[in-house]
């Protein structure tokens, strides 16, 4: 089986986005125009999803600890943070796994859950209840976790919209330039 050319409409149907946001896009913009289409159209939880999906791999999780971190994190986030931060310095197996228990113990409840299980399916497999490897993790699960956990934390705040259009506007600053005409 072939795998799907990476497109603007293909990462935004991997981040299972309504039939409206799918509307908004096309495979002709740029990572930058779309994520502004589904901003400017007042769907700030699409806009972060697709843009935590067109960042380099490689960004998302140290933008989603430095975006938990500058809310000064307590309690189950913090430990989260930790552990992902953790496994951002030391990016092995052990520090993965680790990551992935925090979340599973916690049923991939909760921002800190959600921030571990973004360092723990930035790589590798999923494992089994018994720690056996069962599948590579998809390419789209980082993404969803991270923005899950980000949209969690917004939700934290009395202005959910506001802070969610902060982040939106903060990830689109990590996708690839425009070209200037």
């Amino acid at each position: 089986m072939t795998p799907m050319p990476f497109t603007i409409t293909a990462a935004a149907r991997e981040m299972v986005l309504d039939a409206q946001a799918l509307a908004l896009l096309s495979d002709d913009m740029t990572e930058r125009a779309a994520a502004r289409a589904l901003l400017d159209h007042g769907d700030m939880g699409a806009a972060l999803r697709l843009a935590l999906r067109l960042m380099p791999r490689g960004y998302v999780v140290p933008w989603l600890c430095q975006c938990v971190r500058a809310e000064a994190p307590e309690g189950d986030v913090l430990d989260g943070l930790l552990v992902a931060e953790a496994w951002l310095r030391e990016r092995g197996e052990p520090r993965r796994r680790s990551a992935l228990a925090f979340a599973a113990e916690r049923h991939y409840v909760g921002i800190g859950a959600l921030v571990a299980a973004s360092a723990a399916w930035s790589e590798g497999f999923l494992l089994d209840g018994e720690g056996r490897e069962v599948a590579p993790v998809a390419a789209q699960l980082m993404a969803v976790v991270a923005a899950a956990a980000l949209l969690s934390l917004a939700s934290t705040f009395p202005d959910f919209d506001a802070r969610s259009r902060a982040f939106v506007a903060s990830a689109m600053a990590l996708l690839p330039p425009e070209e200037s005409a």
